[in-house]
């Protein structure tokens, strides 16, 4: 439970649910004919560089080839259909804590690398106005397959939550910060409260090590 934080950041895939999003996401695209199958092996591909903490926030170069020409009414409307599937996945326990946070008047938000069209959803269901996390750039109405600003990784997650915070006139000892993965160490060392969720092995170690607090959610 969180003190005296009056803002609480989630991060999404292994933290509020079980399992990625971004996967139950193309698959639903793949199944409908709108995503090529080959999306399927770029997927995991990803997701290895991504656990290795191989994946670089500064590049310019990201690129999803599946997604280059798709309107954000298209990517939408896939994303509401997949949350049937995502909605399956969220942990009660966090369903409940999060509940119980905003009912202490907390503000709440989800702060994600995952695309923003994919999470929204979700945080509408759990009552959650605020979402920090990567996004589409597009032009002319259409995805040109690039993110927008890069991935919100690392550093670049840190950075866009402090931004959050200070127009607010908060700051970093007002913060609590939950999250599976040690990619997010960036912004776990900033929050006055760090809270490891169903952590890596790697965050689990670090966590241990510095008397974080460790939870595990299950379905």
């Amino acid at each position: 439970m969180s003190g005296n934080c009056k803002y609480d950041f989630f991060d999404v895939d292994h933290t509020i649910m079980s399992g990625s999003s971004a996967p139950l996401f193309a698959w639903k695209a793949v199944r409908r004919g709108i995503f090529p199958a080959s999306t399927l092996l770029y997927i995991p591909f990803f997701f290895l560089q991504y656990h290795a903490g191989r994946l670089n926030p500064d590049s310019r170069d990201w690129r999803f080839p599946m997604l280059s020409g798709r309107t954000r009414q298209e990517l939408e409307e896939i994303s509401r259909a997949n949350f049937d599937s995502l909605k399956e996945r969220i942990y009660p326990e966090v369903r409940r804590l999060i509940a119980e946070l905003q009912g202490r008047g907390h503000r709440v938000a989800l702060a994600t690398s995952s695309l923003d069209l994919i999470v929204r959803p979700m945080a509408e269901e759990l009552g959650i106005r605020d979402v920090i996390a990567s996004s589409l750039e597009f032009v002319g109405g259409r995805s040109t397959g690039r993110l927008a600003e890069g991935p919100l990784l690392k550093e670049r997650k840190q950075e866009k939550v402090y931004e959050f915070i200070r127009e607010r006139g908060a700051g970093w000892q007002d913060c609590s910060f939950y999250t599976d993965s040690v990619n997010d160490l960036a912004l776990l060392e900033s929050v006055a409260e760090p809270i490891a969720v169903n952590p890596d092995r790697r965050l689990r170690r670090i966590a241990s090590k510095r008397g974080w607090r460790i939870v595990r959610f299950r379905l």
